[in-house]
């Protein structure tokens, strides 16, 4: 018998995947609503019995990514061998389907989704899913069959694989994140490797120093670089063209049109390795031209929600770490900058070279003391208990300014103190500019 624990999304879809199958099977969450909610369309037979059951009756334990493996129940010697994540069951039923996996710091479920869209718009049946959208084992369930599965993983979901065996692994860069859940970046870097595929082609950034490292790693084969600043890269891009010196070298590509959703230096990686992707798979040009002319991006991911002369309103809620953020502040000016939530990192001083462009930074949340005292020195900086007081506060700030305004909410920190997830976080902050716009 397996256990599932943890029985939100990804473990819910465990749940059903084994109901389907008829497996027997368990489920828990530490979480007493979640539990409450699930019992009501689920028989009871199937809940872990803290009086009856233990961890070592279980053949297998399916540990949601959103539960830390470094808990001492699960680091038992007789326990851990048996733990897994929603990876390792998808791995084991997958049949002929061409796997294009992608993790990385930033920038993975934009590009996940860019590239599902230029396959579905080649009439590729694809499965675009894991760490957004569908998760891993929806895929295995669904009415429709599907030729290409396309999935974004976390480094929570790579945690307990030791390489992954698909048509192409993408990893878009390295920084630090996730700090809180790993000894050290290299502790963390090291779960992002499992990726790699023996026989695909790795596709790996060289514009970051890990990524660099990663790339000069030997053991690595089938290597694709890919790069914004280094032209000599396998395949290197800046606003204007691709420039391809491996599919047919010095060849350049113009982009002439780019949709708003692609607007942004950092978004010009993801159009990079959208493109390699293709030009692998062996798919025309035509279609993904198409494509990033039309994208439509995913919510909170640097969403323009408001622009007029006088003030420009970014959304990137998705921002939860420093690098994130800085991809955000590089592409604007005289920026009213919001930072909080749960701080994964300490050196928020790196903020400190952009100053120039930032005109005051606004600070809440759990972390909003610290980041305070990491920035008042150079910067302006105002911290507000919450994000409502923070919009009250910038508006009546910005009523001075004569030039246009950016207001880029890119909290460079986790969600987690006020907020369920960084979706939600997004959503309150579309609501409380809504009062200020209309």
């Amino acid at each position: 018998m397996y256990l599932i624990y943890g029985i939100q999304k990804s473990g819910l879809s465990i749940v059903n995947f084994f109901e389907n199958k008829k497996i027997k099977f368990k489920m828990w969450d530490d979480d007493p609503s979640v539990r409450k909610t699930i019992k009501k369309n689920y028989n009871k037979d199937y809940f872990f019995n803290n009086k009856k059951d233990n961890l070592n009756d279980f053949e297998k334990i399916f540990i949601s990514p959103g539960i830390s493996l470094r808990q001492k129940k699960f680091q038992r010697k007789n326990i851990s061998k048996k733990v897994n994540r929603d990876l390792n069951l998808y791995i084991s039923n997958l049949s002929n389907q061409k796997i294009l996996a992608i993790t990385g710091t930033n920038g993975k479920s934009t590009t996940t989704k860019l590239i599902g869209d230029i396959l579905k718009k080649n009439n590729i049946k694809t499965f675009v899913g894991g760490n957004i959208g569908e998760p891993l084992c929806n895929s295995f369930i669904l009415k429709k069959k599907h030729k290409v599965h396309v999935i974004e993983l976390s480094s929570f979901q790579l945690e307990t694989v030791k390489s992954l065996d698909s048509k192409i692994s993408v990893i878009t860069n390295l920084s630090g994140d996730h700090l809180d859940r790993y000894k050290s970046i290299n502790d963390y870097i090291n779960q992002k490797k499992n990726i790699i595929s023996n026989n695909g082609i790795n596709l790996l950034s060289i514009d970051d120093i890990y990524s660099r490292k990663l790339f000069n790693q030997k053991k690595i084969k089938n290597k694709i670089s890919f790069s914004l600043v280094d032209k000599s890269a396998d395949c290197f891009a800046n606003d204007d063209y691709i420039l391809d010196n491996y599919f047919k070298k010095g060849r350049k590509l113009f982009l002439k049109k780019i949709s708003k959703d692609l607007e942004g230096h950092f978004n010009i990686q993801n159009i990079l390795i959208a493109y390699i992707c293709i030009k692998v798979l062996k798919i025309s040009e035509t279609n993904f031209l198409k494509v990033i002319k039309t994208f439509k991006g995913l919510p909170f991911r640097s969403t323009s929600i408001f622009t007029n002369n006088k003030l420009k309103i970014i959304n990137n809620s998705k921002s939860t770490n420093l690098n994130s953020t800085i991809n955000s502040v590089v592409n604007y000016n005289n920026i009213y900058l919001i930072l909080g939530g749960i701080a994964k990192e300490k050196n928020f001083e790196i903020l400190l070279k952009y100053k120039n462009k930032i005109s005051c930074v606004y600070t809440y949340g759990k972390s909003g003391s610290f980041i305070e005292k990491k920035l008042k020195k150079e910067l302006v900086v105002k911290k507000s208990t919450d994000l409502k007081s923070v919009i009250k506060k910038i508006f009546k700030d910005i009523k001075k300014n004569s030039n246009q305004s950016t207001i880029l909410f890119a909290p460079a920190c986790a969600s987690y103190d006020q907020y369920k997830n960084f979706e939600q976080r997004g959503m309150h902050f579309n609501k409380l500019i809504k009062n200020y716009i209309n």
